[in-house]
């Protein structure tokens, strides 16, 4: 956790990794106490566990006991094709065997808060099963798994071709979102609904046994240094699981991947004066002589995009955009090829 002053506004900035699996409804048998310590050692400030139709996870000691890392139990529900992923929070339901519209539905009319997850995966290989979104008009979210580290590693796996080389260096070949996702998204905000994004690891601690020897790989080790979705809460907020899951729900935070680098000097929002300004998930009124602000800690590839179609680009590691008119507007930005930051929009009315 860090202070950053943006526009003369103080926030703390957290960084996380939303979307982990402890081993309650795999056979990984990984369990929350190794996973809490990994994710200090990473510097996290929170994490989240979704376990599969089940919040068995909040009963863990470890987890009842921490009090320097806030952990985040909710659960990754499905339809009984085993599509429709989707991860919630802030409820104590699990719903099983309903097909995707019904339980969409039913948390969006609780005071749950949810995301789609990997919602339009890829395949190199038929070995392995894609779990899509089957239903774009099925929306009543609050936001999009819009980068899962987990789902663009397999996506692009292929045991005959590439297997062992995707084992050893995974971070390798996971770019950037899928460009079909990140539509969906734009298409979304364009309509008004106003959906946050968040990015996630989709973390469960793989295995490969062969020939009696046991290779654990992707591990959560491993994924807490990759795709990270970093939260902005007010500073006179206090900092716990709710304003976390607030800041996620209004798209008050960023994906970073940390592979590509470390956004310790990061900020952004647009303003037209110190006292007129907004970050990412926040609504700000048009008016002349308004820009989008950008500082990072390194020259990178900036590119803003104004309801989901690049405007303009530069390459530099700090500047501004002019804002000439209304819409929904955010920043890529890019290292390399590799994509390293995504923020969430700022609506501009």
């Amino acid at each position: 956790m860090k202070n950053k002053n943006i526009f003369d506004k103080k926030y703390f900035e957290l960084t996380g990794c939303v979307h982990n699996h402890t081993g309650y409804s795999f056979d990984a048998q990984v369990r929350l106490s190794k996973i809490i310590k990994v994710a200090k050692k990473n510097e996290l400030d929170y994490i989240t566990i979704n376990d599969h139709h089940t919040m068995a996870a909040r009963e863990d000691e470890a987890v009842n006991k921490e009090t320097d890392l806030i952990v985040i139990v909710g659960a990754e529900i499905n339809d009984p094709q085993k599509n429709n992923h989707f991860l919630v929070f802030n409820t104590d339901e699990i719903i099983q065997g309903k097909e995707a519209k019904e339980y969409v539905q039913h948390y969006a009319e609780s005071e749950a808060i949810s995301f789609i997850a990997h919602p339009f995966e890829k395949r190199a290989s038929k070995r392995f099963r894609k779990y899509i979104w089957t239903d774009k008009k099925n929306d009543n979210f609050d936001g999009i798994e819009i980068w899962n580290y987990l789902s663009e590693w397999i996506g692009k796996l292929n045991p005959k071709l590439n297997g062992l080389f995707f084992v050893l260096f995974p971070s390798l070949f996971v770019k950037k979102p899928l460009r079909e996702t990140l539509d969906y998204w734009d298409e979304l905000n364009n309509a008004g609904k106003r959906r946050s994004a968040i990015g996630s690891v989709d973390a469960h601690s793989e295995r490969i046994e062969k020939f009696g020897f046991k290779l654990e790989f992707l591990t959560h080790k491993t994924l807490f240094r990759s795709i990270r979705t970093n939260v902005l809460i007010p500073e006179d907020a206090q900092i716990d699981q709710q304003n976390i899951l607030k800041a996620l729900k209004n798209g008050n935070s960023y994906i970073v991947n940390y592979k590509v680098g470390n956004p310790y000097d990061f900020y952004a929002g647009i303003a037209s004066s110190k006292d007129k300004s907004a970050i990412f998930g926040e609504e700000l009124q048009f008016t002349e002589n308004m820009y989008f602000y950008f500082k990072l800690p390194k020259i990178a590839r900036v590119k803003l995009y104004r309801n989901g179609k690049k405007i303009v680009s530069k390459l530099d590691e700090k500047g501004r955009f002019e804002i000439k008119q209304k819409g929904n507007y955010r920043l890529e930005i890019y290292r390399f090829g590799y994509g390293w930051i995504f923020t969430n929009n700022i609506y501009v009315v």
